[in-house]
């Protein structure tokens, strides 16, 4: 079991501030009846989601949600190379909205999928394959509480959709990997982007569902090599995707007032932008790097007097966007990223200073999306490990945007809706204790 609870302020209104609680039960379990299937593992759990948005002491507009999910996978023998596991998933959740800014309708989801995952060991080695298939009902009921509210359309959609993937590994020589994955993916719509009709106060913007949405459909390729030797790593992933229905927020260019009437006064005050959920064909390509050189230590390029170590992690992104329907970007895309860490440890204390530099984003679609400056953030932390009786305990103190910089996220809506009211946290220290048992 575990339960967390917040208290926090939005930017998208001075006066409002947010009080959430969420709480997860979760009962897993294995049985290993032998035979065919090796064995059977279960794992369910049940989380009960509330937040309320308050303006001073007065709760205004409560949200619920509950959730269930259930998950049996069956491992089989193996059989020759072969070997894998089919499995079943079932999901269902309950979402309410009470009071006067509600964004989106009361409305029930249920989702029932069987999948399969197998893999075939060869002498160079190995292939993969997955499948799934899924049934998934979303419906919306409306706002039952004041039934004076009309905005929200009442329905029901039934989804049924499937997904494939194949994948290789190649071991070019006993460092080196090569990877390669093709697959085929099908998505339900979620009940907000069918249903939505309001404001949402965590995107200080009117969105608006589309009742009629298909599945969203995408084919997608990746490439990628790997290499390792000790601590020692580096990984390179090359992927370009296709989507037929890439499901998306994007801004109608239209501001609304608080009864969702249009205002064409551009000096007008206290509306919000309208962004509808809409399907588009789009295609991603993009690259992703990663790796981790050891300094000092075993293995490292130099050798140290005690068991210390010093490692330098790095990282590296990009990714590139495009509504293939109009030749614009797609909106709140990241831009290109790379950032690096020293990472010290030394028994049971460890230490990491780093940064991470996130290029200018200028290519954004002209209507709904705003420019954000190259910005680079500095980071630090300390941590030491104990064990009491049977619980580890961790404790850390992080420091983080050491240079109080301001900056604002290429992929945030808040930082074109509440311009420039929402950069990214300043100069944050905390401090805490993990523990585990």
């Amino acid at each position: 079991a575990s339960t967390y609870r917040s208290t926090y302020g939005t930017v998208a209104e001075d006066d409002v501030t947010i009080g959430m609680k969420s709480d997860r039960y979760a009962l897993e379990g294995e049985w290993r009846p032998g035979g065919f299937f090796t064995s059977i593992h279960a794992k369910a759990s049940r989380t009960n989601y509330r937040h309320s948005e308050f303006e001073g002491s007065e709760a205004g507009t409560t949200f619920t949600n509950q959730s269930n999910d259930f998950r049996l996978e069956a491992k089989h023998r193996k059989i020759g190379n072969l070997e894998g596991l089919v499995g079943f998933s079932s999901e269902s959740n309950r979402f309410s909205a009470d009071g006067e800014e509600a964004f989106a309708p009361n409305s029930r989801t249920r989702t029932n999928a069987l999948f399969l995952h197998e893999e075939y060991g060869t002498s160079w080695g190995r292939l993969s394959f997955g499948a799934r298939t899924e049934q998934a009902k979303v419906k919306s009921l409306g706002y039952p509480e004041d039934l004076s509210i009309t905005r929200f359309a009442v329905g029901e959609r039934d989804f049924n959709p499937h997904s494939a993937a194949l994948g290789a590994l190649v071991n070019l020589a006993p460092q080196w990997q090569l990877t390669s994955n093709l697959a085929y993916t099908e998505r339900a719509p979620k009940d907000y982007e069918l249903f939505a009709n309001g404001p949402h106060v965590a995107t200080a913007a009117w969105e608006v569902g589309d009742p009629s949405l298909q599945k969203e459909k995408s084919t997608g390729i990746d490439v990628g090599a790997q290499w390792k030797s000790g601590p020692n790593t580096a990984k390179l992933n090359l992927y370009a995707t296709r989507f037929r229905n890439y499901i998306g927020l994007t801004a109608s260019g239209r501001n609304l007032d608080e009864e969702g009437n249009v205002v064409t006064d551009p000096e007008a005050v206290d509306t919000l932008a309208e962004y509808r959920y809409s399907g588009v064909r789009a295609r991603f390509t993009g690259a992703e790097a990663s790796g981790n050189l050891r300094l000092v230590g075993k293995d490292g390029f130099t050798r140290a007097d005690d068991a210390s170590t010093l490692d330098l992690e790095w990282r590296a992104d990009a990714v590139r966007a495009t509504n293939s329907d109009t030749g614009e970007a797609l909106p709140r895309i990241a831009p290109w990223r790379l950032g690096a860490t020293l990472a010290y440890a030394n028994g049971p204390w460890g230490a990491r200073v780093g940064f991470d530099y996130n290029a200018a984003q200028r290519r954004v679609p002209t209507v709904g999306a705003r420019e954000t400056e190259a910005y680079t953030l500095w980071n630090a932390a300390v941590t030491y490990r104990m064990k009491v009786e049977r619980a580890n305990l961790t404790w850390y103190a992080r420091l983080d945007n050491i240079g109080n910089k301001l900056a604002y996220s290429a992929t945030s809506i808040l930082t074109t809706t509440v311009y420039p009211n929402a950069p990214l946290p300043g100069r944050t220290l905390k401090v805490g204790l993990r523990a585990t048992f």
